[in-house]
């Protein structure tokens, strides 16, 4: 099962990922709730729409971010409801590997972890330790893992997700379950007792596209500071950079 994060109005980014999973031979749905725009009362209706149950906190969370947030449950749910037993979840601005449909039907039969990222760019993943999943190697990520590129997650943890909660409360004798955090930021690993076991498939079969991935579809209405473009690009020019590979390549072979 594969579904593609893709927001009405990306037309050109619909039509690259279609191209590329065409030519892989890949079946995938589509789900995009864009909230950019909404108001309060236009917001709290999806939510009820996509994710009853959930409260999210309007005061750290943009719009953008919660839009992010159901296409990514709503993505879940199908796969809650579909009966397979993972689903691979992959944004619209990525080149995609010719082993990427191999990937995830290997990944998609593992239980070792509950979500897998197929890139990241992110680098501060363990050399050392790493499990091998006939031929492929899911390495232990050292710390946080900041995007949600791609993955696959499987259904024991989606199941978990919408039965626990991340943050559990009462509001008026109703039972709330509350999001306070970005879903990069929560499945990476700040998700406290509910972040999933993930790990990081090396090599990778996604990574960014330069010209798609260029502007932010969220970044222009968040208000974190690590959103911001200039940011952004410091942090990929240092994590690229000569010092970056040096310290990477050497520090984290022995983590």
């Amino acid at each position: 099962m594969l579904v593609l994060i893709n927001l009405e109005t990306a037309a050109a980014r619909r039509a690259a990922m279609a191209r590329q999973l065409d030519k892989l031979g890949l079946a995938f749905e589509r789900v995009g709730v864009d909230l950019r725009h909404a108001d309060a009362d236009g917001v709290q209706r999806e939510i009820a729409a996509c994710a009853p149950g959930f409260q999210f906190r309007t005061q750290a969370l943009s719009n953008a971010e919660i839009g992010c947030w159901l296409s990514h449950l709503r993505a879940w749910d199908r796969l809650r409801r579909s009966g397979h037993p993972a689903c691979a979840v992959i944004e619209d601005d990525l080149r995609l590997a010719p082993q990427f449909g191999h990937a995830l039907h290997v990944l998609s039969a593992q239980d070792r972890f509950d979500l897998v990222y197929l890139g990241t760019s992110s680098r501060n993943v363990s050399q050392r330790r790493f499990a091998q999943c006939s031929g492929l190697r899911i390495h232990e990520p050292v710390g946080v893992i900041l995007n949600t590129w791609g993955y696959v997650v499987t259904r024991a943890y989606v199941e978990r997700f919408f039965a626990e909660g991340p943050d559990s409360g009462k509001d008026g004798g109703k039972s709330l379950r509350r999001i306070r955090l970005p879903i990069d930021h929560f499945l990476g690993g700040r998700g406290g007792p509910l972040r999933p076991r993930i790990g990081v498939l090396r090599p990778a079969v996604v990574e960014e596209d330069p010209v798609l991935g260029a502007v932010s579809q969220i970044g222009p209405y968040t208000r974190r500071l690590d959103r911001l473009h200039l940011l952004q690009r410091m942090r990929r020019r240092v994590l690229t950079s000569s010092v970056g590979e040096l310290y990477y390549s050497t520090v984290y072979r022995y983590l």
